[in-house]
């Protein structure tokens, strides 16, 4: 290995370290390539899903008229037909799970290189904040089965309400805020931010591996990579 060989772990924050960590992957390095595979395969599931299946709705009947709509909550129903809605619900869970990991592993990794760098925790709520809020209230474990008191009954009840919901033809998470009194108190959901899926992991792929372009996969391109490494960085999450 040569000694002036790096990789860049965080191509917006330049978190680089020595060698090709990813040629021959170990310990923190390997849990990232697991990660970043997971996080693609799943990234690849719901964009086959908004590209065949969110075309078909487009507008709506209100009354006998036929609006276009540009978000709808269509929950655990049987709204738009082809839609596997279990699935991409688990799927939101999973990515919230898996991408904080990530996340925090890079800026463990970057912070025990340099500590006056951000907090593996502090570094992983800059990036993506929706993302770590919908994780630790509801896809790492519903806020209504925890009763931990950084949580209020809007959020116990929005974590076990169905999710998944359309936004400008992007599936996503908490696009409604719950409000609720109970017992005089009133709170509600607005730490829970809506996010879409597909966007988020494009916003990551630009920072963890930049594609050669900027183009989006296209339907046919759904069982390849969504990015590819640069040439001179050998194999990348």
């Amino acid at each position: 290995m040569s000694e002036e060989e790096t990789t860049t772990l965080d191509y917006i924050d330049n978190i680089v370290v020595p060698g090709n960590v990813y040629h021959e992957p170990a310990n923190e390095y390997w849990t990232l390539t697991a990660l970043w595979q997971g996080m693609e395969y799943l990234y690849r599931q719901v964009l086959r899903c908004e590209q065949t299946a969110l075309p078909q709705f487009n507008k709506v009947n209100f009354g006998g008229e036929e609006a276009e709509v540009n978000a709808v909550f269509i929950g655990g129903g049987n709204l738009i037909p082809g839609l596997p809605y279990g699935l991409l619900s688990c799927s939101f869970d999973w990515y919230a799970v898996s991408a904080c990991k990530f996340a925090w592993t890079v800026g463990a990794i970057a912070y025990e290189q340099d500590e006056t760098r951000p907090l593996p925790q502090k570094y992983t709520e800059a990036i993506i904040p929706e993302v770590v809020t919908f994780r630790n209230k509801v896809g790492a474990h519903a806020a209504w089965s925890t009763r931990n008191k950084k949580d209020n009954d809007a959020e116990r009840l929005a974590s076990v309400i169905p999710q998944i919901q359309v936004l400008n033809n992007r599936l996503c998470v908490q696009l409604f805020n719950v409000h609720l009194r109970r017992d005089g108190v009133s709170s509600d959901s607005t730490k829970l931010q809506e996010w879409s899926l597909t966007e988020v992991h494009e916003q990551l792929t630009r920072r963890y591996c930049p594609p050669r372009d900027e183009t989006t996969p296209s339907a046919s391109d759904t069982d390849k990579p969504a990015s590819e490494p640069p040439a001179d960085q050998g194999q990348q999450p």
